[in-house]
């Protein structure tokens, strides 16, 4: 009896360290590489910009392409969740926008949080507070940054 439990020992040796492989490599991070349609509400309504993502393990670089020109990215990615910071040139200065989300598939979605630049004017505060962001995998590179809407000295990053 035991003579006979022999193979089906052996096979489930052979094979659990294959099963338990693709359970670990479920968990990796995704691979975001590549151009995202990014889409947010500002106080001129919807808002629209580009992103080319660089991945390296975990590690994200890249260039942001939105109704202030384009501006340099870097990020991380930790599984599904990501976060990385765009700096923005405007005529008050440097803004970092603090982005956080998590991904599912070919969709992400967030919230970002400007840092720093000009303060606002007339009580509109310059753009401060939390907003929520979604994100798009492009297919192909026919996307194109909407032009900017109308805009005034307090809202100059369209936030």
């Amino acid at each position: 009896m035991i003579k006979r439990l022999y193979p089906i020992i052996f096979v489930c040796l052979v094979t659990a360290p294959a099963l338990l492989g693709q359970d670990s490599n479920q968990s990796q991070s995704s691979n975001i590489g590549g151009g995202w349609q990014v889409s947010w509400q500002g106080r001129d309504g919807s808002q629209q910009a580009t992103m080319q993502i660089q991945q390296d393990g975990s590690k994200l670089s890249g260039t942001f392409q939105g109704p202030r020109g384009s501006s340099p990215l870097s990020g991380s990615l930790d599984g599904n969740n990501i976060s990385f910071n765009v700096q923005m040139q405007g005529r008050r200065g440097t803004m970092t926008l603090a982005f956080t989300g998590t991904i599912d598939g070919n969709k992400m979605s967030g919230n970002f949080q400007p840092q720093g630049g000009g303060g606002g004017h007339g009580g509109h505060g310059g753009g401060e507070g939390s907003h929520s962001w979604s994100a798009v995998r492009q297919q192909g590179n026919s996307g194109r940054t909407a032009p900017a809407g109308n805009q005034d000295e307090d809202d100059e990053y369209g936030l």
